[in-house]
Order: structure tokens, then C-alpha cells, then sequence
């Protein structure tokens, strides 16, 4: 999908992005093992996305808002409430969460992008919240755009077309 005018706003490792401009795209590029939430409500017209690089911050504190899963997905739904939106109307898609390294051997080590996944479910789950599309696993890295004026999700993987979410 092309709009003409438009802006991207690049969605980086940790990153979190919420915006009300219709002419805004938000953009994760190649998420491999990390996954992308991207939330969007029709009425209020407000999307955002995180970018979750890890499963548990384990106490760490002072990070960017969208490192781990369990700080990150409390933080984008607390931000987009006080701008306007309603968990209700919420329309929340997941994206990545791959395994991009099949070292033989190296057990656990590898296995970052199903617990990213698992966490993130955890973490919508405590906020009484599940996703409308998954597109997570296997072993290809993927983009995701946000596009605000629509609320249209949009992936794309290696190798094939873009499709909407």
C-alpha cells in the first residue's frame, strides 16, 4: 500500500511509537528473532507499536520502553489509553518472533524469538487483551507497517508478497 505524502516513522530495537497523524506510517524492518505489536483504534483514530527485542526486563529498569515484552506491553496500552484509545476497540496484531539461527547444539541459546512471543502473549494476556492476527515463528525475518489514516497492518517477508494482517 502506497499514501501519498505519507511519513515513516521507524520503530527501532526497544523503540515504542504512538501517533494520531493519518499521514503516518510506523515501520519495523526486519524483525527477526523480536516481535512487533502494533495496536490501532478505529474510533480514536491513534495507533502505536513496540518493538520488544526480549522476554523479561527481570528487573531492570531505565531501559527503552519496548526492550522487553513484560515492560513493553503495559507501557504502549497505558500510553495509548491516556491519548484516547479503549481497550475494546483495540485492534492488536504480532509480528515475529522467528528463529533465525539453527546452530545444531545450541539448545535454549536460540530459542529467543519463541519466548519473546510467549511473553507478549502473557503480557496482552494480563491486560485482558489478544491479539486479532499472529504472525509469528518459523525462520524468516519480516517487516511490518502500521499505516494510521487506515489502521491497515501490513507484513512482508522475505521471498513473498506483502500482506495485510
Amino acid at each position: 500500500m502506497t499514501v501519498s505524502n505519507a511519513s515513516t516513522i521507524m520503530v527501532g530495537l526497544g523503540e515504542m511509537k504512538i501517533s494520531k497523524d493519518p499521514e503516518t506510517i510506523l515501520a519495523c524492518l526486519g524483525l527477526g528473532s523480536c516481535v512487533a505489536i502494533t495496536v490501532f483504534d478505529p474510533v480514536a483514530k491513534i495507533g502505536g507499536m513496540a518493538h520488544v527485542v526480549l522476554p523479561a526486563s527481570r528487573g531492570k529498569s531505565g531501559e527503552k520502553a519496548g526492550r522487553y515484552a513484560d515492560n513493553a506491553v503495559p507501557q504502549l496500552f497505558e500510553t495509548l489509553r491516556k491519548r484516547g484509545a479503549v481497550a475494546s476497540r483495540m485492534v492488536i496484531n504480532l509480528v515475529g518472533g522467528a528463529q533465525m539461527s539453527l546452530a545444531p547444539g545450541m539448545g535454549k541459546a536460540f530459542k529467543i524469538g519463541e519466548e519473546n512471543v510467549a511473553a507478549v502473549h502473557a503480557a496482552l494476556k494480563a491486560e485482558g487483551l489478544k491479539p486479532k492476527a499472529v504472525e509469528t515463528g518459523g525462520n524468516k525475518g519480516r517487516t511490518v507497517r502500521l499505516f494510521i489514516g487506515s489502521g491497515q497492518a501490513v507484513v512482508a517477508s522475505a521471498g513473498q508478497e506483502s500482506r495485510e494482517l
